[in-house]
């Protein structure tokens, strides 16, 4: 429910945003909050290895234990919190000439750099170590609840905003405001519910803190480097273009995401516990689950996310916002991000992060080498195809990593599995892009119709496609669904 809620108001953002400021002034806020973003990298990881390291004290119910590991993250946010203050500092003096801003100031733009930056910096303050603490003990209904609703308030809040008139940087400041909030909450919950002792660190530090560094280099490679690339070697209309699609891919990610929500915290405790036959099954749900969810939502995307792009920038006339080539190159990164999520979450889960970092420094390798070779001959498709090879690697080595190591059973069915998705998918996105040139949608009831008729075709297929693959895993579901019903 919250990847949907984020969803629909990740949507009516963008547009409220464009359709009052310009798609220039869109494309600065994105580019500045990614250049922000760059001072995660000096957080090594932690989150995960943080993660990993909790499971076991879950577990076993040890508090002291816990309050270790929760006073070692947050006292390493607190020094990366220092740091941010000085790194947004540079950014805003220097952004202004680094983006070659020509619709603010020297001083808005050092304004927007440092609104910007509060919700970031509150994160540091203490929202991150409680809420990895709450991600681990598989809080994830709480954390979704309360990212629903300061989603929601954040939404109408800049619509009151943008309706009122009111410029680009108190929009900004409203919406950082919103997001404290939600740290100041996390804050609450852990110190009124899990009541931790306190304890003395006596020097403790996260195992493998610096191991988690290449998964987390990775990640954020994969999220941030194309819009900073975009915005160096080519415009900050490439970025704003390139930012409407990837909300719309990234929005799919999140809504399939989320049928696999609690499977790395399950995972770890079933490791934890050495329980292998338990872990095989519970692999083997989650697999098929974003197996079919992820086909059938990216399916439909491949072919509906053209028409949709048409009408949701109707009218704005400042760059050119139909790219369907670009579209099919981000969304087959995305899916095959997706497609891998059960098997990447398994080092996680079972704390081998350093065994398995070199498929993050391939992928992070992949990704910035070909996007900066590619971006010279077409900005929008170099980046996308440097992501998508990036995604590509990192999906089979750690398949092949996850099978051999972790669930012990080999990675050749895997690997059968994943090509035959990844094809339906392809068959799916590309036919599908090529029908709907034949169909006239000029308004979101005929889009939606056409929707009704792709999700039919699209479901239909993805069903036969996971029965054919996962027979035992169907059948224990109908098991348990005909039991109910009895």
């Amino acid at each position: 429910m919250r990847q949907v809620f984020a969803t629909l108001c990740g949507i009516v953002l963008p547009r409220v945003l464009i359709g009052a400021f310009g798609s220039v002034v869109y494309g600065a806020t994105t580019s500045i909050a990614q250049f922000l973003s760059y001072i995660t990298l000096l957080e090594g990881g932690v989150g995960s290895v943080a993660r990993g390291a909790l499971y076991e004290p879950l577990a076993k119910g040890d508090k002291a234990q816990i309050s270790r590991i929760r006073r070692a993250i947050h006292s390493f946010f607190l020094k990366i919190a220092g740091i941010f203050l000085v790194y947004t500092l540079i950014i805003g003096f220097f952004y202004y000439d680094i983006a070659d801003v020509t619709v603010f100031d020297r001083t808005f733009t050092f304004g927007l750099v440092i609104a910007i930056s509060l919700s970031s910096m509150s994160n540091y303050l203490g929202g991150i170590a409680d809420l990895t603490l709450m991600q681990a003990d598989q809080k994830q209904y709480l954390t979704n609840t309360v990212m629903t609703v300061t989603n929601i308030l954040n939404m109408l809040f800049v619509v009151i905003l943008v309706k009122l008139g009111a410029n680009i940087l108190v929009v900004k400041l409203g919406t950082a405001l919103i997001f404290v909030t939600r740290r100041i909450f996390y804050i609450g919950y852990v110190k009124r519910h899990y009541k931790l002792p306190k304890v003395e660190n006596n020097g403790y530090q996260l195992e493998q803190r610096w191991t988690g560094m290449g998964q987390h280099i990775a990640f954020f490679l994969h999220v941030n480097t194309d819009i900073i690339l975009l915005t160096v070697f080519a415009d900050l209309k490439t970025v704003a273009v390139y930012s409407v699609y990837y909300l719309v891919v990234r929005s799919i990610w999140d809504i399939s995401s989320a049928f696999s929500g609690g499977m790395e915290a399950k995972f770890g405790e079933l490791i934890a516990k050495k329980q292998e036959d338990a872990l095989h099954r519970s692999y083997g749900k989650y697999t098929m689950m974003l197996t079919l969810v992820a086909l059938v939502l990216f399916g439909c995307t491949g072919a509906l996310i053209v028409p949709f792009v048409r009408l949701y920038m109707s009218g704005i006339t400042d760059a050119n916002y139909i790219q369907p080539v670009f579209a099919l190159l981000l969304l087959l990164s995305e899916a095959i991000n997706c497609f891998s999520l059960a098997y990447s979450t398994l080092p996680i889960s079972a704390n081998q992060l350093k065994q398995s970092r070199w498929g993050s420094y391939g992928e992070a390798i992949i990704n910035v080498t070909l996007s900066l070779i590619l971006i010279h001959w077409n900005p929008l498709l170099g980046v996308a195809i440097g992501t998508l090879a990036s995604m590509f690697f990192k999906s089979i080595y750690l398949m092949v990593f996850s099978g051999k190591n972790i669930l012990r059973s080999g990675w050749g069915r895997m690997l059968r599995d994943y090509a035959l998705t990844l094809c339906l998918l392809v068959v799916l996105a590309v036919a599908g892009m090529w029908a709907i040139t034949y169909v006239h949608i000029y308004n979101y009831f005929r889009w939606i119709l056409c929707g009704f008729g792709t999700v039919a075709v699209t479901g239909l297929l993805a069903l036969i496609l996971v029965i054919t693959l996962y027979p035992r895993e169907i059948k224990k579901v109908l098991g348990r669904y005909l039991k109910k019903k009895q």
